[in-house]
This record gives structure tokens, C-alpha cells and sequence, in this order.
């Protein structure tokens, strides 16, 4: 009786000793929340974007080569990002850059060569950051910017272009080429 008493307290005193290993146990490969948050739940590779406003009309376009979005930050990555945006007349504007990103607020922002491209007017601009808020069609450089219209040229510190009310506004230290038309008129009788 004695030892079955003894085996008895000896499993129980076991039981005991690897309940108590168990609560305080370590896990030395514990997960790190901040980490999680910067992984992706969705990679997409050649992805075509297409966005309709409140009357069906199309006015963006986007295409990228890879797509990644990060749900814990909201925030959407693009390589090499190709967007076409339709004013409210339905001009057709070509954005590109090496890389982008679209925030909860929906703002694309485009870095690495930016540039806005207008083919109906003939006109191109260049600089190394782009900010472009579809809700108003209002895009933004707080970087030194160059606009070519060939053979005209314009630097400037500061950009702002409103599609939908075909304006655009150059700001600081704004400096320009702009050559002078030669009229070629025969004076000939």
C-alpha cells in the first residue's frame, strides 16, 4: 500500500511540477505584434485598377506592375505605377513614376521620376514626389518641378494642377525659357 501511496504522490508531484513549467514557460519565438502589422494580406502582380464616380464615369485608371496592400497600416504599395485620369470634360492625363502608394484617404502619391503628362495639350512635368487627390482632381509637388512644352521650358520649387478646372499654378523661384515666335510672312508683290 505504501508504494502504491508513493507512485501516487510521485505522479501528482509530477503533474504538478510540469503544470507549474507550463504557466511560466517562455516562448522564445513569441510573435511581435508591430511586426505583423507591417506584413502584406494581399500581393497582386500586373494589376489593372479601374475607379467609376457617382455617375458611372470612369476617371482613373491605374496600372502597376506589383500591387501590395497592408491592411493593419491601410496602405497600398505600387511598382512602377501607370495611371490614366479623366478630368471632368474627359481629357485623358497619363501620371507614371518608379513607385506609389495610395493611403486610407484614397491620395496617390507617386515617387522616383514622377510625372503628368498632358497629350491633348502637349505639355509634360517632371519631379521626384507627386501628391494627386482624386476627390478634388487636385495634384501637388512640394519638390522642385520642371514643365516642358517644347521648345518652352519652366522650373519651379512648388506645383499645383486642378484637372477639372484647367489650372495650374507654379510658386517659388519660378523661371522660365520662352522663345520668340518668328513671323515667316512673304513680302513678295
Amino acid at each position: 500500500m505504501r508504494k502504491r501511496f508513493l507512485l501516487l504522490a510521485l505522479v501528482v508531484g509530477l503533474g504538478a511540477l510540469l503544470a507549474w513549467l507550463d504557466v511560466y514557460d517562455v516562448d522564445p519565438v513569441a510573435q511581435d505584434p508591430t511586426a505583423r502589422a507591417q506584413e502584406p494580406s494581399h500581393v497582386v502582380r500586373n494589376a489593372t485598377l479601374a475607379l467609376f464616380d457617382e455617375s458611372g464615369e470612369r476617371h482613373q485608371v491605374l496600372k502597376t506592375t506589383q500591387l501590395t496592400h497592408t491592411p493593419e497600416r491601410d496602405i497600398t504599395q505600387l511598382t512602377d505605377p501607370h495611371a490614366t485620369l479623366f478630368d471632368s470634360q474627359q481629357r485623358r492625363w497619363h501620371f507614371s513614376a518608379e513607385h506609389g502608394t495610395i493611403d486610407r484617404r484614397e491620395r496617390l502619391t507617386l515617387s522616383g521620376s514622377a510625372q503628368i503628362r498632358a497629350p491633348e495639350e502637349g505639355w509634360k512635368l517632371d519631379t521626384e514626389r507627386l501628391h494627386y487627390d482624386s476627390n478634388t482632381a487636385h495634384a501637388y509637388s512640394d519638390l522642385p518641378v520642371r514643365l516642358q512644352q517644347p521648345p518652352q521650358h519652366m522650373q519651379a520649387q512648388r506645383m499645383d494642377v486642378w484637372l477639372n478646372e484647367d489650372a495650374l499654378r507654379l510658386t517659388g523661384n519660378v523661371r522660365g525659357y520662352h522663345p520668340v515666335e518668328v513671323d515667316n510672312e512673304d513680302d513678295t508683290p
